[in-house]
């Protein structure tokens, strides 16, 4: 019996042949990118847990994945949820307003928690009392704090990091980030460091009992401590590495409050302002009359700092922000409720299995590599945000927290992420364009490293580059 011959022509034969070749190189190929990307991990670091997500940003085809529905802690990573809540809720364009005004002879100034604000702004805000035809207050002069409520530090920070700058308290009043620079200088061995501040009029008060030591000393067996004490004086003690050159340290200010109050003061006599009351703490009434304002950035600008920086206290006060205007109570727990509802209300994003602690990304923070693709992804289709977060976060090789790394490989300027850090897990999550130009979505959260942190920040980096040229 004779063959019958095909009726199907030959261009739907070739078509045919082609996707059969198509996905047959495509599995090649993502097999060849998951035996490397596999070997790299056990060789680098084989006791560490390491999730990985990656797909192509327009077909959303996985091209790698590893312990993608592991939940994991970010770190800093977090910050993504929350600049992208902070973006959807109150926009691009918002400001935060700290207002002063009147009343039956008492001034109000009332902090509205912006990040931003400076010694600078409060000095210029107090000299508008002069300019509006105000000597004299004959009543109290009152600061409006309430906008953010205690605790002042999200739960998952450490003790050993209070007294640090980026564990500064996140009242409602924010100068110059509650944060003081010093200049440091340990050259002799065995002597106490030196320590001045880099402000003609620091906020802090400073004990120093930090000796200086050998680098093997202070690797093994030593660390600059800090113990915060009242009136804003911090103990520093311990010890500090020896080293020919000055370095600087940041410091937090305990005492937020204060510091407000000691500039006020300042400010009123600069400007021969006489005040018969005394400065406390109290509630603006709802029918002052305004004097004076101070805006912050556009919100589009707080969290390119934010994310560019990885700025703890940015980021806490856009979660109490966000718990103030969504649940009417600034603070963490609130805070954190409120990034968790924005995020379901503007994505499809499966939101049960995220756990939000704070807004900054301590430890108490759980999410899957998957789901920070998924954010990215959901921020990738927003013709709104796309843009911003593409200025915002930190490029290759070029700015924010990248600029030192990737630069003379292939990713330099191709790469936009934001990085977590702590002292046993890293993480890097965001945007890629590979050698072909496909633009990519990743993260990559490692967690329990018992190396050197920078192994699995070279460890980002050697995945990437497989991803890159694959």
């Amino acid at each position: 019996m004779r063959q019958r011959l095909s009726t199907i022509p030959m261009q739907v034969h070739l078509r045919r042949w082609l996707l059969v070749a198509c996905l047959f190189n495509h599995t090649v190929f993502a097999g060849d990118v998951s035996e490397k990307i596999n070997a790299l991990i056990h060789e680098q670091l084989p006791h560490a847990t390491v999730g990985i997500h990656v797909k192509d940003a327009e077909s959303n085809a996985v091209i790698y994945s590893k312990y993608s529905n592991k939940l994991l802690v970010p770190a800093s990573g977090m910050k993504l949820f929350t600049a992208a809540a902070a973006l959807y809720y109150f926009g691009p364009k918002h400001q935060f307003e700290t207002k002063l005004s009147e009343k039956n002879q008492n001034i109000y100034l009332t902090f509205g928690g912006d990040p931003s604000l400076s010694k600078r702004d409060l000095t210029a805000l107090i000299a508008e009392l002069k300019n509006h035809n105000i000597t004299h207050i004959r009543g109290n002069f009152v600061l409006d704090t309430s906008r953010f409520k205690a605790p002042y530090y999200p739960n998952g920070i450490s003790y050993e990091d209070l007294g640090w700058y980026y564990a500064a308290p996140d009242t409602a009043v924010m100068l110059d980030e509650n944060t003081e620079t010093y200049i440091v200088h340990a050259k002799k061995r065995g002597d106490l460091i030196q320590i001045k501040p880099k402000n003609t009029q620091p906020a802090l008060t400073l004990i120093n009992q930090v000796v200086t030591v050998s680098h093997e000393q202070a690797n093994k067996h030593c660390n600059l401590d800090i113990e915060i004490k009242s009136h804003n004086t911090l103990r520093l003690y311990g010890c500090l590495a020896i080293n020919e050159q000055p370095r600087l340290i940041y410091l937090s200010v305990p005492d937020p409050n204060l510091l407000a109050t000691q500039r006020i003061q300042q400010a009123l006599k600069q400007n021969n302002i006489r005040l018969d009351g005394k400065i406390i703490t109290g509630h603006t009434p709802s029918n002052t009359k305004h004097i004076a304002h101070v805006l912050s950035p556009v919100l589009s600008d707080l969290v390119g700092h934010m994310l560019k920086k990885s700025d703890n206290l940015y980021a806490n006060a856009l979660t109490k922000q966000l718990g103030f205007a969504v649940m009417h109570e600034g603070n963490h727990k609130q805070g954190a409720f409120a990034i968790t509802k924005i995020i379901l209300q503007h994505t499809k994003l499966d939101m049960t299995q995220v756990d939000l602690a704070d807004g900054m990304g301590t430890r108490y923070n759980l999410v899957t590599p998957k789901h920070m693709t998924d954010l990215l992804t959901a921020i990738y289709h927003d013709n709104t945000l796309r843009p911003i977060f593409f200025t915002a976060l930190p490029k290759a090789g070029v700015s924010g927290n990248l600029q030192e790394r990737m630069q003379k490989t292939a990713l330099d300027k191709h790469v936009l992420a934001k990085t977590g850090t702590m002292h046993d897990m890293s993480s890097l999550s965001g945007y890629m364009i590979d050698a072909e130009g496909s633009k990519l979505i990743f993260s990559i959260i490692i967690n329990g490293v018992n190396q050197p942190i920078r192994r699995a920040k070279a460890l980002e980096e050697s995945i990437l580059l497989i991803l890159h040229g694959r």
